[in-house]
């Protein structure tokens, strides 16, 4: 990416109540007072009847400094492109279906899989729940386009994914980290809902659209890129 998009509004959102949150949640913190991780992060095992909802907050959670950065970067570098191209609805749409279905499978593979292992039990939590996604999905519709790996190494949108991915399944795998599997789970869901978006369900759920007959008039609907050229994206029938 050669410069930064301009920050749009539903980003801009976003972005305010991470840090709002990330603040509260650091000052709670420092005073012995609340976490808000207790209340909000998506726990196994402690997560029906009562607190489903957590399903959508884990991702507005989080705890280190250079997570909200690297994260917020990430919205804003990112999501403000997606959301420029899709609009606010499909964008709002694509963020938690994404987060809400990974949610789902994490709780899924935690509680039924890897409980009383020492992969199972984590709480999960942090915005890479949608940044993983939009990832994925950039590299879809953008495969060619240039990411600095490590702010020095220029390396395709493409292989920066896989990249991400890998560095994730490994940490699930060998370093003890299972909120791993659920950013895993976010990007193979992002996989899933641009790959297949000309499906009847995911087009109904995200354009509106039965997915077998599209309506002219609509602008706003997913798109993919030709492989010569990533800066002109054409619809993909």
């Amino acid at each position: 990416m050669n410069q930064a998009p301009p920050l749009t509004p539903v980003n801009k959102v976003l972005l305010i109540t991470l840090v709002s949150l990330f603040l509260l949640h650091s000052i709670g913190h420092a005073l012995g007072a609340f976490s808000l991780v207790q209340w909000f992060g998506l726990v196994p095992g402690n997560t029906f009847p009562l607190r489903l909802y957590t399903l959508l907050t884990y991702p507005w959670i989080e705890t280190q400094l250079m997570a909200v950065l690297f994260n917020g970067l990430a919205l804003w570098f990112l999501g403000s492109e997606l959301e420029t191209q899709w609009g606010r609805k499909i964008y709002l749409k694509f963020l938690f279906t994404s987060v809400f279905i990974a949610g789902v499978l994490y709780l899924g593979l935690a509680s039924l899989i890897l409980r009383g292992t020492w992969l199972g039990g984590g709480v999960l939590m942090g915005t890479a729940g949608f940044t993983y996604a939009l990832c994925v999905a950039y590299a879809v519709l953008y495969p060619d386009r240039q990411f600095m790996l490590m702010f020095a190494f220029p390396v395709k949108a493409k292989w920066f994914c896989l990249i991400m991915a890998g560095v994730e399944l490994y940490m699930g795998l060998f370093s003890g980290n299972p909120a791993s599997w659920g950013h895993l789970f976010s990007m193979a869901v992002g996989f899933g809902l641009i790959r297949y978006q000309t499906a009847p369900a995911v087009a109904w759920w995200l354009n509106g659209t039965s997915g077998t007959k599209r309506s002219s008039s609509n602008a706003k609907h997913l798109k993919l890129v030709k492989k010569d050229d990533p800066d002109k994206p054409e619809y993909w029938h």
